[in-house]
């Protein structure tokens, strides 16, 4: 077995190291010489004074923002702006004209919600007051003068109740004889 030793590639591996490392050097050293120069021509020049708020407005300046919050339009511009408001006003009247909605849909509206107490009151009606019913819920208010001994439960409204219904007890023909109150008591109630 024949061993070969080849020294010619690790001449040529150690000169390529040498370019290598002299490259770096030398743009290192440029790089310095650059810092130097940079720091030697700050140190010459007058230095601004900078307040805070004028390096805020070159920042935002750069990133393209305006530190202005309303700018000054022209008269052309506003009246170009009101001339449009006005026609989407117009635009809007008319496309209203033509709707379902209307205020006298909204008036209807409220006029029938007055008939009637509300879902939770199972649409109870608002009875029409005549003379007979005002004076019958009169004397309900006043029950307790009529039967002093009795005790009634305070009324709720001193005025008259708007929603309210009117009912007449009716016996039922299955309760002829069990529940059926006597003639001198059904005079009573």
């Amino acid at each position: 077995m024949n061993f070969v030793i080849d020294t010619v590639g690790e001449t040529s591996k150690e000169d390529a190291q040498r370019e290598k490392t002299e490259d770096q050097n030398s743009f290192i050293s440029e790089l310095l010489k650059d810092y130097k120069e940079s720091l030697v021509k700050t140190e010459t020049e007058p230095i601004k004074n900078k307040n805070e708020s004028s390096l805020v407005k070159e920042i935002l300046n750069d990133l393209g923002w305006s530190n202005k919050l309303n700018p000054k339009k022209s008269l052309r511009y506003k009246a170009k702006e009101f001339t449009r408001e006005v026609s989407n006003r117009n635009e809007v009247e008319d496309v209203l004209k033509k709707s379902v909605l209307t205020p006298e849909f909204e008036k209807l509206h409220a006029k029938e919600k007055e008939k009637t107490k509300g879902k939770k009151w199972y649409g109870l009606p608002a009875t029409e007051m005549t003379e007979e019913v005002k004076h019958d819920l009169e004397i309900l208010q006043m029950r307790s003068v009529l039967d002093p001994k009795h005790f009634y439960k305070k009324n709720d409204l001193k005025v008259l109740p708007k929603y309210f219904q009117i009912g007449k007890v009716m016996d039922s023909p299955l309760d002829y004889y069990n529940h059926r109150l006597t003639k001198k008591n059904a005079k009573r109630h």
